[in-house]
């Protein structure tokens, strides 16, 4: 949500323009790099590792592990941004062809700001995973509300002085205080001793790059479809970038808030089970998340397909950022908003492999289908930025139920369970999305539109629950009362 809040501050300021085209793609380098090297990739495959140590030797072994993994595939990763960083002109080139000389430049400016965040990403992506390995998830939370919050500051406070470049710095700042510094804290008060070990022939950094480069080299769509809107949205007309990358950020609150956090609080208990020897157990596990998340992301992206112009109304059209933003913007969102369940399913599914450190297949699910989602990119990109939204829900569906089908022949995941649960998801969002669009056409103003819309699809969904016996709400509506009660 603090994302959210950071985006429409840059909107507020800087509207749609060639400047937030810039600040945008700035990121483009960094977020690659971070996926695949720093907090994404790398901590998703030591998690396991460290569940395993754990059950083993205790924090003894977790100490050793944790000190010659940071150390170790740290100073590659200095080495690694080093040349980023001056690789970075060529690199903008022909990441962003539709940039001119004078945009490129200034695009480079902001992504060697941003570069160096990713050694903060990567040390607190391994003490992050080291936390989440004993299912405590309070600081993993928090990490990106301290990241976010310095972003906001620096952009609100500094903006007037340093123009869009504050929230850049902003991000550097941000990264060494949340997800590094607030994680590291919290390993060191579960008992870590980080005792920095260069060892590149080590045996347990070894099984760390075996286990890891499947993942750091596949090219999966959660990453790679910002990277391709971006390059082909370059290439329509100015705030075209803008526009997607504002869409692309309300469809991913529901993603966030529903499908990632709940791959990233399932993982550490799959690994567990994993290492207790409890297959059948983690395959539960795993369904259950898979059927109630489904629900959930089911509902949100109905309900965010149809309340997409008031929504994008309301929560960015203030400022320099216009009606006509506002429309644009919205195009995107609709085919991005039917997506929703995908990126969910995505999430949860490559976990359950991660959990039983098999990188491979995912990696080669993924990176086939994003191969050959390229020319479908460059066919609906014909159709502006709409057709760009419309090949990300195609491509992510096809990678989310590839990797699950797959996943079946590795867990016994209840998948006609599953099936059952989403069908009854989608009727309820079938309903609930009908009348809230018929609403709308008696609603003029964006706030009426989202207030109204956004109650009757609530009402709807809530009567519709019942009537189709979503068991998965219940359980949701069961742990809402007792939380306030």
């Amino acid at each position: 949500m603090l994302g959210y809040v950071r985006d429409a501050l840059v909107a507020a300021r800087h509207g749609a323009s060639v400047e937030t085209d810039i600040y945008f793609a700035s990121f483009t380098l960094p977020d690659l790099m971070s996926y695949m090297l720093a907090g994404g990739a790398l901590s998703l495959t030591f998690l396991p590792m460290v569940s395993k140590r754990w059950h083993d030797e205790g924090q003894e072994g977790v100490d050793r592990l944790f000190g010659t993994v940071a150390a170790t595939m740290g100073a590659v990763l200095v080495v690694v941004t080093a040349a980023m960083w001056v690789a970075a002109p060529y690199a903008v080139s022909g990441l962003l062809p539709g940039f001119d000389a004078v945009a490129q430049a200034e695009t480079v400016r902001l992504t060697r700001i941003v570069l160096p965040a990713q050694l903060f990403f990567y040390v607190g992506g391994l003490a992050g995973a080291t936390v989440m390995s004993r299912t405590r998830f309070i600081e993993a939370a928090l990490a990106p509300v301290i990241y976010n919050l310095t972003i906001i500051a620096f952009g609100w406070l500094l903006g007037p002085a340093l123009g869009i470049a504050a929230f850049s710095w902003g991000a550097l700042v941000g990264a060494a205080l949340g997800p590094c510094g607030l994680l590291i804290l919290a390993a060191r008060r579960q008992g870590l001793t980080w005792c920095p070990r260069l060892a590149f022939s080590d045996p347990d950094f070894r099984r760390f790059v075996v286990v890891s480069l499947p993942v750091m080299a596949g090219f999966s769509l959660v990453t790679v479809d910002e990277w391709l809107g971006r390059y082909f949205a370059s290439r329509l007309e100015p705030g075209s970038v803008s526009w997607l990358q504002n869409a692309r950020r309300l469809m991913l609150v529901p993603v966030s808030v529903l499908g990632q956090a709940a791959g990233q609080a399932t993982l550490p208990f799959l690994a567990r089970l994993r290492a207790e020897g409890k297959p059948e157990e983690a395959g539960r596990v795993l369904g259950d998340a898979l059927r109630v998340t489904g629900v959930l992301t089911l509902i949100a992206g109905a309900g965010l397909a149809v309340l997409a112009l008031p929504a994008v109304a309301v929560f960015y059209e203030r400022g320099a950022f216009t009606p006509a933003d506002s429309a644009a913007t919205a195009a995107a969102l609709v085919p991005l908003a039917i997506g929703v369940p995908f990126w969910a399913l995505q999430a949860l599914a490559a976990r359950g492999f991660y959990a039983i450190e098999d990188t491979l297949t995912p990696m080669v699910l993924a990176s086939t289908v994003t191969l050959l989602a390229v020319p479908v990119y460059f066919g609906l990109s014909h159709y502006g930025i709409a057709g760009l939204g419309a090949a990300t829900s195609i491509g992510m569906a096809v990678t989310a139920l590839a990797t699950l089908w797959r996943l079946r022949a590795r867990l016994p995941v209840p998948l006609t369970a599953v099936g059952r649960a989403w069908l009854r998801g989608a009727a309820v969002a079938a309903l609930a999305a009908v009348a809230a669009l018929a609403t709308l056409l008696f609603l003029e103003s964006p706030w009426a539109g989202a207030l109204g819309g956004g109650a009757v699809f609530a009402i709807v969904t809530l009567g519709a629950s019942r009537l189709f016996r979503v068991a998965e709400l219940d359980v949701l509506f069961r742990r809402l009362r007792r939380r306030a009660a």
